[in-house]
C-alpha cells in the first residue's frame, strides 16, 4: 500500500513541479510585472486546486533544493508518508521530500 501511495506522490510531484516551471517560465517571457506569480500547490492530493502565490525569488528558493516542494498551509498532513515540513512562510509551507 505505501508504495502505490509513495509512486502516486513522485508522479504528482514531477507533474506540478514541471507545471510550475512552465509557469515560471512564461511569466519570465512576458516580463511580467506582477509582484507574486501564481503557481500550483506541489501537495499528493490528486485533486488539489490551491494556488499559491510567490515571488520570483521564494520560488527560486524552493527550487533551489530538488527535494523540497512548495504546499498550501493546511496541506501538511498529506506530506507525512514521505515529507516532513522545513519552512513555514506567510501564504505557504515548504516540504522536504524523501522521494
Amino acid at each position: 500500500m505505501l508504495d502505490a501511495v509513495t509512486e502516486r506522490i513522485k508522479a504528482n510531484n514531477a507533474r506540478f513541479r514541471d507545471a510550475n516551471e512552465r509557469i515560471r517560465g512564461r511569466a519570465d517571457e512576458l516580463g511580467a510585472e506582477m509582484e507574486r506569480i501564481p503557481f500550483l500547490c506541489e501537495c499528493p492530493v490528486e485533486d488539489c486546486v490551491e494556488i499559491l502565490r510567490l515571488t520570483r525569488g521564494e520560488y527560486s528558493a524552493v527550487r533551489e533544493h530538488p527535494r523540497q516542494f512548495m504546499t498550501a498551509i493546511g496541506h501538511e498532513a498529506s506530506e507525512r508518508p514521505v515529507g516532513e515540513v522545513v519552512a513555514r512562510r506567510d501564504a505557504y509551507v515548504v516540504v522536504e521530500k524523501s522521494l
